[in-house]
């Protein structure tokens, strides 16, 4: 009987029910689209914040560099102090070789170009590093795709260099001009590739091939540095839990890439290195994914406010309109009980039925979302189903509990005589 009952007061109001329909649908949808975002693009948008440059730079042990990393230029390692070149392959050995997404080998050297002083930074372009367990193809035009060259790097292997805007400007040499680079006694003539705009303070240094710099300087094998660009999460700037009170949190906490995790596990491949990370970009990387998840909530919040309002209106209207078929249910005998459990089955079964298409709605917005921002393929997360259809409960619950008060104060007696 309840069911009949039910049924036919579903079909009999089937306009009203549709607006309720609507306001759920609309409140689960943009939920179900920012939490699918929230889950799906963090990767991505890591990915595209690595676009800025390295936030890494590995230092042979006791090399001097200016502690705040954030754009302060690099200072050479102290005479005697490098790294092997075959070091450089260990950051695709390590624990955290899936999150090391770019890198760069750099040489300084202390020279000058056409007579005027510079300095010359050796280092790799595009190239293609193989060995037994390892293909990567990296360098700086990967690193920093953000810097801008009129012209080109300088090829791998090739006797060329490419100048900074500034330098160049102040050399009075283009684009596809020979320039004498000099270092100590030896002396080569080099053709200039390209010139580059980094938009900070390199623009008065010259790039050229790291083989090059290392035969000028008469440095073979040798590195001052390494720039490594990782995924990493914002560290958590507490200690990490004790091994044996919480084994478990302990190898969670050091299975995340927290900064200073991904630097320990370099620094154990590399030896006699420093792995420092660049605490003002990971800083700005933090604040940025910071507040981008607060805007999702704060909009996921107001979507299903305006849900349960739309709700509330539209339950409390359709009590008044049925408000004679309320009191007659009361005067033949209906509980409260009753009552409360209609008004509540109409209205989680709309809600429901709008969870699952809120659902769909959401999940496919934000896969067209996700492929147009970033170009990514998407998947529909079936985990946040069960989340909408609970999270349409609520909001059910929520929108019907004011009108079911008013439904349940109704006098059948004032009500049937009018």
């Amino acid at each position: 009987m309840f069911a009949r009952i039910l049924g036919s007061s579903l079909h009999a109001r089937r306009a009203r029910l549709m607006l309720a329909l609507m306001a759920v649908t609309v409140g689960v949808a943009v939920s179900t689209a920012l939490a699918t975002l929230a889950l799906q693009v963090g990767d991505d948008l890591a990915r595209t914040l690595r676009t800025a440059g390295p936030n890494f730079v590995v230092l042979p042990a006791g090399a001097r560099m200016p502690l705040d990393l954030g754009g302060a230029a690099v200072e050479p390692a102290r005479a005697g102090l490098a790294l092997p070149e075959s070091a450089f392959v260990e950051l695709k050995r390590c624990f955290w070789k899936n999150n090391v997404l770019e890198g760069a080998p750099e040489l300084s050297l202390a020279g000058s170009i056409g007579g005027r002083p510079v300095t010359l930074l050796g280092t790799w372009f595009d190239h293609e590093l193989h060995a037994d367990d390892v293909d990567w193809r990296t360098g700086v035009s990967h690193l920093r795709p953000h810097w801008k060259v009129a012209g080109r790097w300088p090829a791998e292997g090739a006797r060329e260099v490419a100048l900074g805007r500034e330098l160049a400007q102040a050399l009075g040499v283009h684009t596809g001009q020979s320039v004498t680079v000099s270092a100590g006694s030896a002396s080569e003539s080099w053709r200039v590739s390209g010139m580059v705009t980094s938009g900070a303070g390199d623009d008065t240094h010259a790039w050229a091939p790291l083989a090059n710099v290392q035969r000028l300087g008469s440095r073979p094998g040798s590195l001052d540095r390494m720039w490594v660009s990782a995924l990493v999460l914002p560290d958590r700037h507490e200690a990490a839990p004790d091994a044996d009170k919480d084994p478990r949190g302990y190898e969670r906490y050091y299975c995340t890439p927290y900064p200073s995790n991904v630097a320990h596990d370099i620094a154990e491949r590399i030896p006699n290195a420093e792995i420092l990370p660049m605490t003002e970009v990971l800083a700005g990387e933090a604040m940025v994914d910071g507040r981008l998840n607060l805007l999702m909530l704060l909009l996921a919040l107001a979507a299903i406010t305006a849900s349960v309002i739309g709700l509330f209106s539209t339950t409390t209207a359709a009590v008044v309109e049925r408000s004679v078929e309320l009191g007659l249910l009361r005067a033949i005998g209906a509980t409260s009980h009753q009552l409360a459990a209609l008004l509540l089955g109409e209205t989680a079964l709309v809600s429901l039925a709008g969870g699952v298409l809120g659902w769909a709605i959401g999940t496919a917005s934000a896969a067209a979302i996700r492929g147009q921002t970033f170009g990514s393929a998407s998947t529909f997360p079936t985990l946040l189903l069960p989340l909408a259809l609970v999270l349409s409960l609520v909001v059910a619950l929520l929108g019907t509990l004011g009108p079911l008060r008013v439904a349940l104060r109704l006098d059948p007696a004032r009500v049937l005589r009018g």
